[in-house]
């Protein structure tokens, strides 16, 4: 009876072609994964070098932000004066949003925080009855409320995010954002905290630019804006309302410069850690294909040792 058995060779290479790649696959594997781990290594060292420009730029412009910040905003406990105007906020209350992120990914998820923020923040004006616009400064802040606030969006500014932002760039965004019609301002943005956290900052601004106000009511008389910790103070020009315009727009254009500079710095802070990851991951997966590569190669040699023993006894036996 001619019996036919399988060979270990064909036994052996079953198993390798089913349940491994092929040598040559797993040395492409390997050399891809190292060569990924390269690219993500220099893109953090490229990271880290501008996130102490970006650092330096935020220390230097963290005084100015601070002043506007005391300019726009009452001290703590302050109580207006009797008989000391309210500003003129009669009617629909309108939220202009300022949507700050970046133009380039690869860092994470401090994008998706900001926009995160965002919704959240339309969400409760939403429930308050109030009606919100955007203006989304950076690429990947307009795609990200595009997906669900598409139709939220007035503005959008690209290409801001690179080296050399300056505060005249932020005093041409700020002419734009001050023609529109809106009664309180909002700047959510990332904010630099150390190398490794950051957090999203609001920013809160009331609308003094009255001559859109006048614009609005169609009357010649302006309105009051003036919030109430600032009407004791003097103006120059007497014109109050061409004062109130040009503080505000210029208030727009340095927090906006403020919270641009400090989500560039987190910007750069999330990179280096997303990279470094991305690299742990990389030197991860070649350990793996380096050791599944040497179980193909310990399986080749084993099937020719077992081909070379087999054949042995077969020319032994065949002698005997």
């Amino acid at each position: 009876m001619l019996a036919i058995r399988r060979t270990p060779r064909q036994s052996v290479m079953r198993v390798v072609s089913r349940g491994m790649a092929s040598e040559q696959e797993m040395r492409k594997k390997i050399e891809s994964t190292k060569n990924l781990e390269k690219i993500t290594k220099s893109m953090k060292m490229v990271a880290a070098s501008r996130m102490r420009q970006d650092e330096q730029r935020m220390q230097a412009a963290a005084p100015f932000t601070r002043m506007l910040n005391k300019i726009f905003t009452a001290p703590e406990g302050f109580e207006a004066p009797e008989g000391a105007a309210a500003p003129a906020t009669e009617g629909e209350k309108k939220e202009l949003i300022i949507v700050n992120a970046s133009d380039r990914g690869l860092c994470g998820g401090i994008n998706s925080y900001v926009a995160k923020a965002t919704r959240a923040r339309l969400e409760k004006l939403k429930k308050e009855g109030t009606s919100a616009r955007l203006v989304c400064v950076g690429e990947k802040g307009r795609s990200q409320m595009n997906r669900s606030h598409g139709g939220n969006i007035d503005i959008s500014f690209d290409e801001h995010c690179k080296s050399g932002i300056t505060f005249a760039t932020c005093l041409s965004m700020a002419d734009r954002i001050v023609e529109k019609d809106f009664t309180d301002l909002t700047l959510i943005h990332n904010s630099f905290r150390s190398m490794i956290a950051y957090d999203q900052n609001e920013v809160h601004m009331d609308n003094m630019a009255a001559h859109s106000k006048a614009k609005r009511t169609g009357s010649a008389e302006v309105e009051d804006m003036c919030p109430p910790h600032l009407q004791p103070y003097e103006f120059e020009p007497e014109d109050k309302a061409e004062a109130l315009q040009n503080l505000f727009e210029f208030g727009v254009a340095g927090s906006l410069y403020g919270a641009i500079v400090d989500g560039n710095a987190a910007e750069q802070s999330a990179r280096m850690q997303a990279m470094d990851n991305a690299s742990k991951n990389a030197s991860e997966m070649i350990d793996k294909y380096t050791l599944a590569y040497n179980r193909v190669r310990q399986a080749k040699i084993t099937t020719e040792l077992i081909e070379i023993i087999s054949g042995a006894e077969s020319l032994a036996s065949g002698e005997d």
